[in-house]
């Protein structure tokens, strides 16, 4: 029997009695989405296995006989209850689940550069123009005052080989004028957030699923009522809004990043007091390599772009 080590109310186990998915249930996840969910991070169509609420109280030891029917989970859209379930077979017995071995791209809160590239200042502008409060809370920003607000890549800078492999720039329809070859920095790759909501964002704790009425999710336990929540759209013309196949990507990652038994893959602390050595502090930390990296790669990247 093994659990994972990750804060969590919804518990997914195996024939074993091992857990192999899971989340927090901040209430507005149904069993239609956990089925989505599911088509992203197991390896088998959805019509062989289904999901069955385990019986016993507490932790369970036998939930591969000790559970209740199979939950319905195709256009269900009742809340998932917290608690434990295992997935079987459709009749009901143990099942081998392969888990995808897909993982998520790793994200690092940026930091201001004393001299930022000119596309990221007018991507900045030009974000703020069209969003002009939080896409999340709906916090508006004062006229001409932004502080507390950030405009955030939703595709990250630092992962400027996987945007053009991906050839995501085909897919953007923005027509402004100095947007660079890679178009990464494009109003459609962007949307305006408070700064405590850019954190949970480039975390992945927080996704918009725009096949959803553009509805955001937190995936771990919160307490600034972001759960259920529907993205603020403006009204721009459409090719300066969100680009819907990116914030689609981006659930996407968030699903693979916090589904999986072993929780969060990159979960390091943002927090730098002012006058500490950003690079030192990054360098130093847990997975400080890869992170240090990312640093780099998005600060380099606005130059080769």
């Amino acid at each position: 029997m093994s659990r994972a080590t990750v804060r969590r109310n919804v518990h997914f186990l195996n024939g074993e009695n091992n857990e192999i998915l899971g989340f927090w249930q901040n209430g507005s996840v149904s069993w239609s989405q956990i089925a989505e969910w599911m088509h992203i991070v197991i390896i088998l169509p959805f019509t062989q296995y289904a999901v069955f609420r385990c019986l016993e109280s507490g932790n369970p030891e036998n939930p591969a006989t000790n559970h209740g029917p199979s939950v319905n989970l195709s256009g269900n859209n009742n809340a998932v209850h917290p608690g434990y379930y295992v997935v079987l077979s459709a009749n009901g017995e143990p099942l081998d689940i392969p888990i995808t071995e897909e993982r998520a791209i790793p994200r690092s809160m940026s930091y201001n550069l004393s001299n930022p590239d000119p596309r990221i200042a007018v991507f900045r502008r030009r974000v703020r123009e069209r969003d002009n409060c939080c896409v999340v809370t709906g916090t508006r920003a004062p006229p001409d005052r932004y502080t507390g607000f950030e405009a955030a890549h939703i595709f990250p800078v630092a992962h400027l080989d996987l945007w053009c492999s991906g050839q995501w720039s085909q897919r953007i329809e923005d027509d402004f004028h100095d947007v660079g070859d890679s178009k990464i920095h494009s109003v459609q790759n962007g949307i305006l957030l408070a700064s405590h909501v850019h954190a949970y964002f480039d975390k992945y704790e927080i996704a918009i699923n725009p096949d959803d009425n553009f509805k955001i999710t937190s995936f771990v336990e919160e307490y600034f009522g972001f759960d259920g929540r529907y993205m603020v759209l403006s009204n721009y013309p459409q090719h300066y809004q969100p680009l819907r196949s990116l914030l689609k990507y981006h659930f996407r990652m968030a699903v693979l990043c916090n589904m999986k038994a072993r929780g969060p893959e990159y979960d390091w602390d943002e927090d730098i007091p002012p006058g500490m050595d950003p690079v030192a502090e990054i360098s130093n930390s847990k997975e400080g390599k890869l992170r240090f990296e990312l640093v780099m790669a998005e600060r380099l990247n606005h130059l080769v772009d």
